[in-house]
């Protein structure tokens, strides 16, 4: 296959990616799953496609002992009988957008077969799954970053639960002290929950981890999850590490979350746009994607945020 007809192929593939712009739903569908599929919080978070901007799901659940003691022959007395507990959670998705550019080279080491589209989409997933992460995690309404202004991420979002670690170093004392601050009803299977943090501490828990020279801490320095208290503790590469103090007395820390992965709730809506232009001076085509989406916790009272952990 010549360069130009490899060009050629190229337009063709990029060109069935769109319908005015838009995915159709198929196409929408398996681009939500390979970024969610990426090594990144969503590979954990809860994923809801949106139909609309605008939207409420509702949460249903049961806050009390809804078991009696069994009388044979006798109901319930009216103070007896539960009622579940509704209430909703509303998303409004925010628009963002990517630029990805693909040399001409690219594509013609990838042009045989017919598994052009799927390399394109999966550089366009991988991608945006990293500036997803970014923005869910550290979205901040006040900030002067434009893209994180957009919505309040889960690190702002965690506000009933805060361990403040003062900038001490790391250590089974602060995690048990974030553990015991999320209330016990919703810590019934905490293997399910995760410590989530920088990568750095998680690097300095899989070392303190590993000095008890247990198999455990082998499986930590090879690269298994460690955890503490039964809860994994996974790194994760958004959530970077902030400075605190003055002068010479200025420490790196970061902050731990601690939430079911499932607790997290992305939105993301269906609407996703591909638009495609080429550049022939500089051998590329220039790939724009937009889409619209929005995070919340589904329950913020069964999460706990230690602050100021020393990196």
């Amino acid at each position: 296959m010549t360069n130009q007809e490899a060009i050629r192929k190229a337009e063709m593939t990029l060109s069935s990616l769109k319908s005015g712009g838009l995915m159709n739903p198929t196409q929408s569908k398996e681009f939500i799953r390979m970024v969610q599929n990426a090594p990144t919080i969503l590979k954990d978070a809860r994923v809801i496609p949106m139909d609309h901007d605008a939207q409420k799901f509702e949460k249903i659940g049961f806050g009390q002992r809804v078991l009696r003691a069994g009388v044979e022959g006798t109901e319930l007395t009216k103070d007896q009988r539960v009622v579940p507990t509704t209430s909703t959670v509303q998303l409004n998705a925010k628009e963002v957008i990517a630029e990805i550019n693909i040399t001409y080279d690219t594509l013609e080491n990838n042009i045989e077969g017919d598994g052009l589209q799927n390399t394109i989409m999966q550089i366009l997933a991988e991608r945006a799954a990293v500036d997803i992460e970014e923005l869910i995690v550290n979205g901040d309404t006040t900030s002067s970053d434009t893209f994180l202004a957009q919505i309040d991420g889960i690190r702002k979002q965690a506000t009933s639960h805060i361990v403040d670690a003062a900038g001490e170093e790391l250590s089974r004392q602060i995690f048990k002290r974030g553990y015991k601050a999320v209330p016990s009803k919703y810590l019934r299977i905490p293997q399910e929950f995760r410590f989530y943090t920088s990568p750095g501490i998680e690097v300095e828990w899989k070392d303190r981890v590993a000095d008890r020279q247990t198999s455990l801490g082998d499986a930590a320095v090879q690269g298994g999850l460690s955890s503490a208290f039964g809860v994994p503790v996974k790194g994760i590469a958004n959530l970077q590490p902030y400075t605190i103090g003055e002068a010479e007395t200025t420490s790196d820390v970061s902050d731990i979350i601690l939430t079911h992965p499932k607790n997290i709730i992305l939105g993301f809506s269906r609407n996703i746009r591909i638009e495609v232009d080429k550049d022939i001076r500089a051998r590329k085509f220039i790939i724009v994607l937009t889409a619209k989406l929005d995070s919340k916790f589904e329950e913020e009272d069964a999460v706990a945020k230690i602050v100021k952990v020393k990196e």
